[in-house]
């Protein structure tokens, strides 16, 4: 594999792009699909529409949508923990995101 591209992208991302990459893996690409394949907690299609989604409602940054894509937080102050002090947010946009990613996570 060789890198095309480089952006931030979710478990389930990764674990297509390893089920798809066609060529033989090698023990690094196995470890990680295995690990992708264990900790997905959404399907490829749900993950892209929830980083989507954070970005375009929210204004969270990519890579901190990917974050809360791989994580799905349960409280705000879970939210919280994954913004450390990156980034001060209001109550609101705390309620938005839980229900953004209720969603798409069930």
């Amino acid at each position: 594999m060789s890198v095309i591209k480089r952006r931030p992208i979710t478990i389930p991302e990764a674990k297509k792009l390893l089920e798809e990459g066609g060529e033989e893996m090698g023990p690094l690409q196995r470890r990680v699909l295995d690990y992708a394949t264990r900790f997905s907690k959404l399907d490829f299609e749900e993950a892209v529409r929830l980083v989507e989604e954070l970005v375009s409602e929210v204004g969270l940054e990519r890579e901190t949508a990917v974050q809360i894509a791989n994580c799905l937080p349960r409280s705000q102050e879970e939210i919280r923990t994954i913004l450390g002090r990156q980034k001060i947010i209001s109550e609101e946009d705390l309620t938005r995101i839980l229900e953004i990613i209720k969603r798409h996570a069930g």
